[in-house]
């Protein structure tokens, strides 16, 4: 198996790419995706696996000198090989009339190469090889012949002509693993956003994940919204603040004296949960803020209800504000803060009293630790990973 490299994508797709199958990385115009290929080159790489780079559009230089200074470089020449744009212009040149023909001196090559160096993994950048051989005639010839010698594929297409050219392209020439990179709204927002169209080695319906790239062109998939809410004096904002590495809260001081909040907590963890960059949303607790803790709902990827675990007294008054958690249908935990205290509360109490659906966890835990302050959250984003797509 080889790991693409990219945390949050290998834990979906159960790890990595099975040996001898196909991934193909679909991008949409304008979307930077690149780092798919790039990542799981370089993961390749350091598992120790004998690569071939099929790079039509580029000399093998080029192509090595783009990764440097990127969280991608790729280092070493060891057990690396390259058929680049030169060995394409070769090709091409001496085609005699038709890409049929040019197709086989393709396949006599790569069948060479991989033979003599006993290749583990291809990587294709296939658009150039497409627009001379034709699609379906390209990518058909690098996949069944990684098929036929058990080689692992990887495939990069810049797609050009939208959903229904793909669909056509897949009915032809059969993939293991079909990636789509794309952008568009989901829960109305404007995102960057990664597909898993098809997957053969394990049962997932398609899942779209949002995914942003930083400034060092590191590619990092998102959750782009949890909301944190539950009743006042729960240790929402503790919870906020201990997982988080950047916090705004909109603190005032409450009427028992201790700092609670008026609008809005915003955290963005400088914890991995799952691979994934989490950002999160702190909502008031007093019932009078039920339009802001509404509208702060509203398109939420996932849902923290938070409850005080070291008095009885708050259930009632949560009960009733779980009814607007329950009526969003998007994944959700109930997370009981026992503020470093054993409690007076039980799970199977606050299950019973609040009316928590069977299979919704209910977790016990200190706002003020952070490696359960992350736990409860790298539970929900496991939920929301697992349960449904963001879409």
């Amino acid at each position: 198996m080889i790991r693409t490299g990219i945390l949050a994508f290998d834990r979906m797709i159960g790890g990595g790419v099975p040996k001898g199958k196909r991934a193909l990385f679909s991008l949409g115009l304008g979307v930077e995706g690149q780092q798919f290929l790039f990542s799981a080159l370089q993961s390749a790489r350091r598992q120790r696996r004998r690569c071939l780079v099929v790079v039509p559009q580029a000399t093998r230089d080029a192509f090595l000198s783009g990764t440097v200074g990127t969280p991608y470089h790729i280092e070493g020449d060891a057990g690396l090989y390259f058929l680049d744009s030169p060995v394409f212009e070769e090709i091409d040149a001496s085609r005699v009339a038709t890409p049929e023909t040019e197709a086989i001196v393709w396949e006599n090559r790569l069948d060479t190469v991989m033979r003599e160096h006993s290749i583990d993994a291809v990587f294709l950048y296939s658009n150039r090889l497409c627009d001379a051989l034709g699609t379906s005639r390209a990518l058909g010839l690098f996949a069944d012949l990684c098929a036929r010698r058990g080689v692992t594929l990887f495939v990069e297409y810049l797609n050009l002509y939208g959903g229904r050219h793909l669909r056509d392209m897949l009915a032809s020439v059969p993939f293991d693993l079909v990636v789509t990179a794309g952008e568009g709204f989901g829960n109305h927002m404007f995102l960057h956003n990664f597909r898993v169209e098809q997957i053969s080695w394990m049962d997932m319906p398609p899942r779209q994940l949002p995914f942003v790239v930083h400034e060092d062109g590191r590619l990092v998939p998102q959750i782009p919204k949890i909301v944190v809410t539950g009743p006042v004096d729960a240790g929402k904002t503790t919870f906020i603040r201990t997982v988080s590495k950047m916090w705004v809260s909109s603190d005032r001081e409450g009427v028992s004296g201790t700092p609670t909040t008026v609008a809005m907590d915003f955290g963005n963890p400088s914890v991995t949960c799952s691979g994934f960059e989490v950002n999160l949303f702190g909502t008031p607790g007093q019932e009078h803020f039920g339009p802001i803790i509404r509208h702060l709902l509203t398109n939420a990827t996932g849902v923290v209800f938070m409850v005080d675990g070291s008095r009885a007294g708050g259930l009632e008054e949560a009960h009733g504000m779980l009814a607007n958690v329950l009526a969003l249908d998007v994944p959700f935990l109930v997370a009981v803060n026992m503020k470093d205290l054993s409690g007076e509360i039980g799970d199977a109490e606050v299950r019973e009293v609040l009316g928590v659906p069977q299979g919704t966890p209910v977790i016990s835990f200190s706002a003020k630790k952070l490696d359960e302050a992350t736990a409860v959250v790298d539970a929900l984003v496991g939920l929301i990973v697992h349960g449904q797509s963001m879409e």
